[in-house]
Formats: C-alpha cells, structure tokens, sequence
C-alpha cells in the first residue's frame, strides 16, 4: 500500500513538473500570446477559490482583501499562473495556522496585485536568485512539498511579457510579500 501511495506521489510531481516545464516552454517562445483587456478580480478569485482546501488541508487561511479592480492587458491564463504560483508558494512555504493574503489596489496609472504570506521567508542571500531557473531556496522541503524552482522563474518571465514588474521583500522566519505591477487599461472614458 505505501508502495502504491510513494508511485501516485511521485507520478503527480512529474505531472508538475512537466506542467511547469511547457509553461516555460510557452513563455520562451518568441511569439507572446494575444493580450486582452481583461478585469483582475475575476480571474484572483477562482484562483483563491481553487487554492482554498488546499489551504485549509495544510492549516493555512488565504485572504483576498480586493479594494478596487482594474482592467489590465494580458491574457487570463497569464493571470492565472501568476496568481496561481504566488498563493500556492504562499501556501507550500507557510507555517500552521499561517495566512496568505492577496491584495489588489491601483494607484493613478498601476494595478498592484500583493500576495503576502506569514510562511518561513527567504534568506537574504538568497533573494537575488529566487527567480532564476530551478533555484531553490530549501531543497530538502522543496522535495519534500513538490517544488521544482521553476514558479517563480515562470511568473517573473509572464510579468515581464506583459509589461510588469514584480518585486519580493522577505525576512527569514516571518513571511514574505510579492508585489506585482502591471499599468492599468481603463476602458470608461470620464465624462467632464
């Protein structure tokens, strides 16, 4: 029966990886798919409504504190890795009884979409490699919890295509928060 239990184990991380793999592959292919004008807060929200027992399944909340949407150009599967990486790395590298907050505000021209989590942090030194492929922070737990050290390569590469940026500020031992800028698109025109 363990046996059984270790091959379905096993079998669903190489299904991750190869998933991450064709992502990367999609993303470094010289033809960007085509953007489209599309609202945030649809697209966070299946993602929080997808990751949520998973959540719940490691003793971790997730929030979704969403002030105002914007409308940004990207395509929707674009916006769903993004998110989808962040809170799941959220996730994967919090603590019991932990939370992973998604926050969506805009200033004047930026939407700014946060994903905070109150997990085990990343180490200083290592914060200037985490978006380079296969780099891992913790290799034992990355094994152990199915990471590949390729998400964030993959989201970082995705932000960039469509015109992004992303940052990461993190402490070991007290959490980390990603923030991810992308300028807003707003189809109401003002009537003055």
């Amino acid at each position: 029966r363990e046996f059984v239990e270790d091959i379905g184990s096993e079998a669903e991380r190489l299904n991750r990886m190869t998933a991450k793999l064709l992502s990367l592959t999609k993303v470094d292919s010289q033809e960007p798919p085509e953007s489209e004008l599309i609202r945030m807060f649809p697209t966070i929200n299946r993602v929080v409504r997808m990751l949520r027992p998973v959540a719940e399944r490691s003793s971790v909340e997730i929030l979704a504190e969403l002030e105002q949407d914007s409308t940004v150009l990207i395509t929707e599967d674009d916006l769903y890795q993004i998110v989808f990486n962040l809170v799941e790395n959220g996730i994967k590298y919090n603590r019991a009884q932990g939370s992973v907050t998604v926050r969506v505000d805009r200033t004047e021209d930026l939407a700014r979409l946060t994903v905070a989590d109150t997990g085990v942090g990343i180490p200083e030194d290592a914060l200037e490699h985490i978006f380079e492929r296969f780099y891992r922070v913790d290799k034992a737990r990355s094994r152990q919890t199915g990471g590949s050290g390729l998400g964030l390569a993959i989201v970082r590469a995705i932000v960039l295509r469509n015109r992004g940026d992303i940052q990461v500020e993190s402490t070991s031992g007290s959490g980390t928060v990603f923030t991810v800028t992308f300028p807003i698109f707003d189809t109401e025109v003002d009537e003055t």
